[in-house]
């Protein structure tokens, strides 16, 4: 047998891909390492959540279920969603296989070679590589730290040509924490519809507001994709269940794409989360204040860090600091895990993420302060 190694061919489509500037800090970690990188709640799931799954297997709920997920959980979910638009109903809901599904699933059904989709950056990671994965074009709108990170609404429209089809937002924001203003809500929504260009609009971490309100694109479901989550306000990441809502004549063909990237939902977690489907508010109610409480010592600390900037993040768990140093943010980054402390460089969010550090405060606050004295040691010492 020859033993000549060969390399393996693949697909231009999973090249294009970018390693992920998160992922590598992580496998870099020793276990002992304060984690202020994670983008999960530090809490179990409620007990009336985790017993309602148990019963739901012990009742056998463990076949295939309709691809757009159970009529019950469907209900619920409208019910919920309908604070933004009364029209709303089960109809215009489908229950996802995470947020992560939901917005490979938008993207594939609405894109196509030669669109061009606005995405902010510095923004989520999947939103560039899910437009090249639909053959689109992904085209960056900027955030800025002077602008307290809200979309430069000049720029967006600058950017539009004919090839443009989509705009993508995300409030509360993962990675900067920043809220849209309610000028800003209305000068994206005037944009969509001026330019005719279907919104994506990612809302996962809508229950987590420390200041200001939430603006959701349910209002104009007409010409909206609403991606959400019940990772946040469940504490159940690993459950992978999500759901979004859309307008009426798009459902089907999402449910269709859907179809053929995951069949249907995980079973059991949906009459799970139907049954206690109420329990999420009283919740989200109980961990606000803990994690308005992080926030500060979060933010208290990292200003106190020579060079570091950093805003009163409005929503979400993450703080976006700038700092001043003459170091990339991916070899800050890789200081700092050699010294203990885990986060992510801005870079991971785009270009525009260039000297930021991502930091999750889903971390006790005991971690919080003592990984910022690292933080702030390792700093100094440049």
């Amino acid at each position: 047998m020859n033993n000549c190694s060969y390399a393996p061919m693949v697909s231009k489509r999973v090249l294009s891909i970018k390693p992920s500037g998160i992922r590598e800090i992580f496998e870099m970690a020793t276990v002992s390492a304060i984690n202020l990188g994670l983008g999960e709640l530090d809490f179990e799931p409620p007990k009336e959540a985790r017993e309602a799954y148990k019963e739901a297997l012990d009742q056998d709920r463990n076949r295939y279920g309709p691809t757009k997920g159970i009529d019950p959980l469907r209900k619920l979910v409208a019910g919920k969603v309908q604070r933004y638009r009364k029209d709303i109903t089960l109809d215009n809901v489908i229950i996802t296989a995470s947020g992560t599904q939901g917005t490979m699933a938008a993207f594939q059904t609405l894109f196509e070679q030669g669109d061009e989709v606005l995405i902010p950056e510095p923004g989520f990671v999947l939103y560039e590589p899910d437009s090249v994965l639909s053959d689109a074009t992904p085209v960056p709108y900027p955030l800025s730290y002077e602008e307290r990170f809200q979309p430069d609404i000049e720029a967006i429209k600058e950017s539009i040509t004919p090839r443009t089809k989509g705009l993508v937002i995300n409030s509360p924001s993962n990675p900067t924490g920043s809220v849209l203003t309610l000028e800003s809500f209305k000068a994206l929504k005037d944009i969509a519809q001026d330019y005719d260009l279907w919104v994506i609009s990612d809302e996962v971490y809508e229950d987590y507001i420390y200041s200001g309100t939430h603006h959701s694109f349910n209002e104009i479901i007409e010409r909206a994709v609403v991606l959400n989550s019940f990772s946040k306000s469940f504490a159940v990441p690993g459950w992978r269940i999500g759901y979004l809502t859309a307008p009426l004549e798009l459902v089907n063909y999402i449910s269709n794409m859907q179809y053929h990237l995951v069949a249907c939902p995980p079973t059991p977690p949906q009459f799970a989360l139907a049954k206690v489907f109420d329990v999420q508010v009283s919740f989200v109610k109980k961990v606000v204040p803990i994690f308005k409480k992080r926030r500060k010592a979060m933010i208290d600390g990292l200003n106190d860090i020579k060079g570091f900037h950093c805003h009163m993040p409005e929503g979400a768990f993450y703080a976006f600091p700038s700092y001043t140093q003459k170091i990339a943010s991916r070899d800050l980054a890789h200081k700092l895990v050699a010294n203990g402390v885990i986060c992510a460089p801005g870079t991971a969010f785009g270009e525009r993420g260039e000297n930021h550090l991502r930091f999750s405060y889903a971390a006790s606050e005991e971690d919080i302060i003592n990984g910022l004295a690292i933080v702030k040691k390792v700093v100094e010492s440049l």
